[in-house]
């Protein structure tokens, strides 16, 4: 095997499929990125027994073969020599992998592939295709919501799922759920997807906000996004996800809008105190078209006011401020929506128009 690449590329390459490394070292071939040299391609792959992740890249082969070599070893060296033009590497006979440029070279240990699984082809009719900043934001706007450590794993993982013709992300954490609706640029079948959220979120972190088109495909247990260049592949996670809908407000009492920056400017002081309690308590008063922020603790107290519009009831609710933050976060616009049923039940954070994305928040217990 012998080829020449940019080393911009194969640094960005490695980043990306870097993710699918083996933590743990009972299997020593997971903890390798395989290099499959064809035609006028480098593929790169790593796999971790959850996701198998799948670059390509252009390059000028001169002998076509694969093989692998340490994952971490190579994705840190292909960061150092990243400002390269070019970058020739061989395959020397002694399991040494040679990289050359300008005057200088280094080698690094390979294995052959042995029993190093593929991608594999997978044909589904349940298909959805959508632009890959729309699933970017998809991503980002609920997968702050997926609980970390809880032992159940659905309350870990993100659903997607078509529903009314548009490409639903839920997840929840059991104190909060997030919701992002995006519409597809195509679907077929019954799309349904549920995913853990710490999969997902390494997914975000390759999307771009370009335009190009992401396929996803969902084949029995399997998914698998393609971004052309890059493809993903994971399981399901098995189980019923929670309904959501049960949550949403139905009798609202009190509707607030009010200015983002200036609420989250707000928030922000209030922080300073409330991060001293347990559960981030801040204390919310809607009166006469103010917002009322509050909060209290052994080392100081903290009353601000922000103007606001309010339809509805007098209000006051208990919340947890760092759940409000990040909701508030994923908000563009200059003007947030807030719905409140009643100090017992869960408020809606939302933009001011259509349902792209809304954020159930449950209260707090007001002390």
């Amino acid at each position: 095997m012998k080829f020449s690449c940019n080393g911009t590329d194969l640094a960005n390459a490695t980043n990306i499929v870097s993710k699918a490394l083996a933590a743990n070292k009972n299997i020593p071939i997971l903890e390798g990125i395989r290099m499959d040299a064809h035609g006028d391609q480098l593929t790169l792959s790593a796999y971790n027994q959850e996701m198998y992740i799948q670059k390509t890249i252009k390059a000028d082969v001169f002998a076509e073969g694969n093989l692998i070599v340490n994952g971490r070893m190579l994705n840190d060296y292909a960061n150092k020599i990243s400002f390269l033009d070019k970058i020739e590497i061989e395959k020397q006979l002694n399991n040494k992998l040679l990289f050359s440029f300008n005057k200088s070279s280094s080698e690094i240990n390979f294995y052959d592939i042995q029993s190093f699984p593929s991608l594999g082809e997978y044909d589904s009719e349940d298909v959805v295709t959508i632009k890959e900043s729309s699933l970017k934001e998809l991503f980002e706007c609920t997968i702050f919501c997926a609980a970390v450590n809880d032992s159940r794993a659905i309350l870990k993982s993100c659903k997607l799922e078509i529903v009314d013709d548009v490409l639903e992300a839920v997840c929840l954490d059991g104190y909060r759920v997030g919701i992002a609706r995006k519409k597809p640029d195509s679907f077929t079948g019954k799309f349904k997807a549920i995913i853990l959220g710490k999969i997902i979120g390494d997914i975000n972190k390759i999307l771009t906000d370009s335009n190009d088109i992401v396929t996803i495909k969902k084949s029995g247990s399997t998914v698998i996004f393609d971004m052309g260049h890059t493809k993903i592949r994971t399981t399901t996670v098995e189980g019923e996800f929670y309904k959501y809908e049960s949550s949403l407000p139905k009798n609202i009492r009190t509707e607030i809008v009010v200015n983002k920056d200036e609420l989250e400017q707000c928030l922000n002081r209030a922080g300073i105190i409330s991060r001293e309690h347990f559960y981030n308590n801040i204390i919310l008063t809607v009166d006469n078209n103010v917002l009322n922020i509050f909060s209290e603790s052994e080392k100081g107290k903290v009353n601000e006011n922000v103007d606001c519009k309010s339809v509805g009831d007098t209000v006051k609710i208990g919340l947890n401020n760092k759940f409000i933050q990040e909701a508030l976060v994923r908000i563009k616009e200059d003007y947030v929506k807030i719905q409140i049923e009643s100090a017992t039940r869960p408020i809606l954070v939302s933009r001011m128009e259509g349902d792209e994305y809304r954020c159930i928040i449950l209260p707090v217990r007001m002390v």
